[in-house]
């Protein structure tokens, strides 16, 4: 049952990549999505999505698997967000596409490095007990966990209106550049956490 709880977490608590900083200022907020703040149309505030509500927290807790859950969707979300772009606005495609693989060309050891916990988790699960391993999920199960997670994503993308959205997808490629993508120091208490593997 121990190994139960972590991955309940990891269901609730995972989604935290797309959330942006907390803006220091609104025209901050818009430049760095694409827009100004003068041409940013004023909406009426929305409720969180359960996606955005999901992200509220992003601290390490120190207890690797809701830690990992943490990091590896917002390492998943940076491809994701290309994916969903792509999907919607088809004119961005080929342009998001390339800067995602030159954002890989930066990061994909660190992506591998992440992915790479399924493995560990793996054979950590493998060295459980009978009844932890019979309690607990599956690393396929725990993928497909994480990979729920996308429809949020995008749902948060359209709770923010078309206009919002498209500036996000036209910025896309300056955002990779952006320091908060370079989730191996940006997140650097959730690499901190993850690398220490589970306990």
């Amino acid at each position: 049952m121990k190994l139960l709880l972590p991955l309940v977490l990891l269901a609730f608590a995972a989604p935290l990549l797309a959330q942006s900083p907390a803006p220091e200022s609104t025209a901050a907020s818009s430049a760095e999505w694409g827009a100004s703040a003068a041409s940013a149309p004023a909406t009426p505030r929305q409720p969180p999505s359960a996606f955005a509500t999901a992200r509220a927290n992003t601290q390490a807790t120190g207890d690797y698997f809701h830690d990992f859950g943490e990091l590896i969707v917002r390492v998943r979300s940076v491809k994701w967000i290309e994916e969903i772009c792509s999907e919607t606005f088809p004119a961005t495609a080929e342009t998001n596409r390339h800067a995602y693989e030159v954002w890989l060309v930066d990061h994909g050891a660190f992506v591998d490095e992440v992915e790479g916990q399924f493995l560990v988790i793996d054979k950590y699960w493998g060295e459980a007990s009978e009844t932890a391993r019979k309690e607990g999920l599956t690393v396929e199960q725990l993928q497909a966990r994480v990979d729920s997670t996308r429809p949020g994503l995008r749902q948060d993308f359209h709770a923010r209106g078309m206009r919002s959205f498209q500036a996000r997808c036209d910025a896309y490629p300056e955002i990779l550049l952006s320091p908060q993508l370079d989730l191996e120091k940006s997140q650097s208490e959730l690499v901190r956490s993850v690398r220490l593997g589970p306990r």
